[in-house]
């Protein structure tokens, strides 16, 4: 704990080391634990993936985009983690160093992505229920169920940032869209035209 630097403002992250630099890395991999979570949003993303193609355009890029725009907002938080503090213990040499990270600057960040990801939800659960074309409608389900994984991992990072663990509400039932899109996806009827030619 820190007095300069109390946790309801602040994320910290103590590293230790034999170098000075080895302390300050460590430190701020401490933090940097907390936002691993691009493993875990490219799997999620993947489990939506579908390789449908229209006009030559491959749908998956879709989901690619979602992971690489929470990729750059990640990477934008651990750009924000300040080396404050650093100390040697005189009988061990040890270096300790400690790194902050500002709540609020980061919060607001992971807001205006979630806020973004809603935008685009909204427009994507229109054209889902809008649409009459049942190839449309599976195409608009799979970027809608993508975005709700990806918000899903921003609104965790969220919590976590929150000193009250507090995430962003849905702008709509989050469980009934969900259920609508994987119902629009079973409704699609795949056939399958095999045309054998024979050699007279």
């Amino acid at each position: 704990s820190s007095s300069a630097y109390p946790r309801e403002k602040y994320l910290l992250g103590v590293g230790l080391g034999d170098e000075r630099a080895t302390a300050e890395d460590r430190a701020r991999a401490e933090i940097s634990k907390i936002f691993s979570t691009q493993v875990t949003v490219n799997t999620s993303l993947a489990e939506s993936e579908m390789n449908l193609k229209t006009e030559g355009k491959n749908e998956s890029t879709f989901s690619q985009g979602i992971a690489q725009s929470i990729q750059t907002a990640s990477k934008k938080i651990i750009e924000d983690v300040a080396l404050v503090e650093h100390w040697q213990d005189a009988a061990t040499r040890q270096h300790y160093a400690l790194a902050v990270l500002d709540r609020a600057k980061a919060q607001s960040s992971v807001n205006d992505k979630i806020a973004e990801f809603d935008r685009q939800a909204e427009q994507w659960k229109g054209q889902m229920e809008g649409s009459t074309d049942k190839l449309a409608r599976v195409k608009a389900a799979m970027k809608l169920l993508a975005l709700l994984k990806a918000r899903s991992n921003l609104n965790a990072e969220l919590r976590v940032l929150d000193p009250e663990g507090r995430g962003v509400p849905a702008p709509f039932g989050e469980a009934a869209v969900q259920a609508q899109a994987a119902k629009a996806v079973a409704e699609l009827d795949v056939i399958v035209d095999v045309n054998e030619s024979k050699e007279r």
